[in-house]
């Protein structure tokens, strides 16, 4: 086993994380904001403010998922940190799955789990990581992310002279995120053999600050 590359890929796992839960967490906020605003009569108006807070979502989260989606040598991104995987699977042995297992109450399910997980329905099970099934992650996290690139390359990052071809939606845009979460928790389990929630529990409640007026 290539211990430099895997240590490498467990700290990229670490920065792709935090990058992603950040998006989730702004997520959270922009629509528990939306309905309060909703909810509130006195507030559910037509106002630059709310336009200034749609316009700040969609370009603070189509730019992380732009990040996310870059393969360059200097990028840390989910779509390197896949390409590479497909180049070296074997990095993703048995032999380092089983052994995230040992002294667990679970230990001996270890070998069936890897079985489960490492492999599309239907494969030959071998001793590291299927690269059928990380080409398919790699392919359907690249179809959802590439109207969001394209604009984020072109309107956001850039004023291309080109228009994007399509203009995401906020739907589009939140499956978008939905997508990577949902691929980034299925390779934390790869890596260590947990289940991850990337949307943590808040330590304060940050909507107190609603319940004041604003202005004096």
């Amino acid at each position: 086993m290539n211990n430099d590359k895997l240590k490498k890929w467990l700290k990229w796992l670490k920065v792709i994380e935090k990058d992603i839960q950040e998006l989730r967490i702004k997520q959270n906020i922009f629509w528990e904001v939306q309905d309060i605003i909703k909810n509130n009569s006195d507030l559910d108006k037509p106002s630059s403010f709310y336009n200034f807070l749609g316009d700040t979502y969609v370009a603070y989260i189509c730019i992380g998922i732009r990040r996310q989606a870059k393969v360059d040598q200097n990028s840390i991104s989910f779509t390197r940190l896949l390409t590479e995987i497909i180049e070296d699977p074997e990095i993703l042995s048995r032999d380092f799955y089983v052994g995230l297992y040992k002294g667990s109450s679970v230990e001996e399910d270890a070998n069936d789990h890897f079985d489960k997980y490492f492999f599309k329905n239907g494969e030959t099970k071998k001793d590291y990581i299927s690269t059928e099934l990380v080409e398919a992650d790699l392919v359907a996290f690249q179809e959802a992310v590439i109207k969001i690139e394209g604009f984020a390359d072109r309107r956001i990052a850039h004023h291309d002279s080109r228009e994007p071809k399509e203009i995401p939606k906020f739907k589009e845009v939140d499956e978008c995120l939905q997508i990577m979460d949902e691929l980034y928790t299925k390779y934390h389990l790869f890596f260590y053999a947990q289940d991850q929630s990337l949307m943590p529990v808040y330590q304060y409640n940050w909507k107190e600050i609603f319940e004041v007026p604003w202005i004096k």
